[in-house]
């Protein structure tokens, strides 16, 4: 005789109900039962990572969102930079040209530095990401190109300057009375005194009071000290490089011949001595024996270095 299992079964208020089964019904149970468990686990589990899924897709769409904006952001900011960089250029040939050095053609800035570089990988980006990396990397390629050419030409030009400075200390470029307006100027003009010829004015008259300090306009060495004439008391300094500055009608004379002097350093006192009818400085710039206008050496106020 086959065994059975009975099933008892109780609810809350005591009701008893009770069926016989087959004993060999009790796997089958237990098996269907294991199956739905496990079919249910695996549903929850599909369910549960789809929802991740979804969430992380969502996520990521919002991140690209944003990295795109930023991109976009990013590469007129840079486009931006790209064209202001016109103005270092304009400087860096201004530089040049007021050094005598020839100008960077504008085919090399354009071009930089850059070569042959390995093509980045786009093919897992949108078409309109993929371009605007690709502007954006020849963007940065170009002004990485124009920094290095930049600062290469930045660092010829320093040499250059520096190779220029002993030079420069000797050629008359300050003003000889700071503060003081120029007053009658080299050329022909009609004689200040007589006022009936027309005579040559060698140099340039700044008006001071008498006692007003006089500075060397470049280093040099004091050629002549004394008195000279119309000149009157007089001061000549030799900057060499063939240039020669002259200091006239001074009212003193604070070096003497041969001494050493630099740029800016107080060499004389204004006076009205010699053929003058007030107290001024007469001032010459004299090149190669020949005397020029000074003015081009007073006023360098229009060369301006970043």
């Amino acid at each position: 005789m086959r065994e059975s299992a009975h099933i008892i079964l109780v609810s809350q208020r005591f009701n008893i109900l009770s069926t016989k089964l087959p004993r060999i019904a009790i796997p089958v149970i237990l098996g269907v039962i294991a199956c739905m468990i496990v079919v249910t686990a695996t549903l929850f589990f599909i369910n549960t990572r789809d929802m991740l899924t979804e969430l992380t897709i969502q996520r990521s769409e919002r991140e690209h969102q944003q990295l795109v904006a930023q991109l976009d952001s990013l590469h007129g900011y840079v486009s931006t930079m790209d064209m202001d960089f016109d103005e270092k250029i304009f400087n860096d040939n201004r530089q040049r040209t007021y050094l005598q050095m020839s100008c960077i053609h504008p085919d090399i800035w354009s071009m930089g530095i850059g070569g042959s570089k390995p093509a980045p990988d786009y093919d897992n980006l949108s078409s309109g990401t993929a371009n605007l990396l690709g502007d954006l990397n020849e963007t940065f390629d170009a002004m990485f190109g124009k920094c290095y050419l930049r600062e290469a030409s930045f660092e010829e030009i320093s040499a250059r300057i520096e190779s220029k400075k002993y030079l420069w200390a000797h050629i008359p470029s300050i003003h000889p009375v700071p503060g003081r307006r120029l007053g009658s100027g080299f050329g022909y003009r009609v004689d200040p005194i007589n006022k009936r010829t027309i005579r040559m004015h060698w140099g340039v008259d700044i008006g001071a009071s008498r006692g007003t300090p006089i500075y060397a306009t470049a280093d040099g060495v004091v050629s002549y000290t004394g008195w000279n004439g119309g000149y009157g008391l007089c001061i000549d300094v030799a900057h060499g490089y063939g240039f020669k500055t002259r200091y006239a009608h001074c009212n003193s004379i604070l070096a003497k011949r041969g001494d050493i002097v630099k740029r800016g350093q107080m060499v004389a006192t204004v006076g009205s001595t010699g053929r003058t009818t007030c107290s001024h400085l007469h001032y010459e710039v004299i090149v190669s024996g020949i005397k020029v206008n000074p003015v081009p050496y007073i006023d360098t106020s229009g060369i301006i270095f970043d």
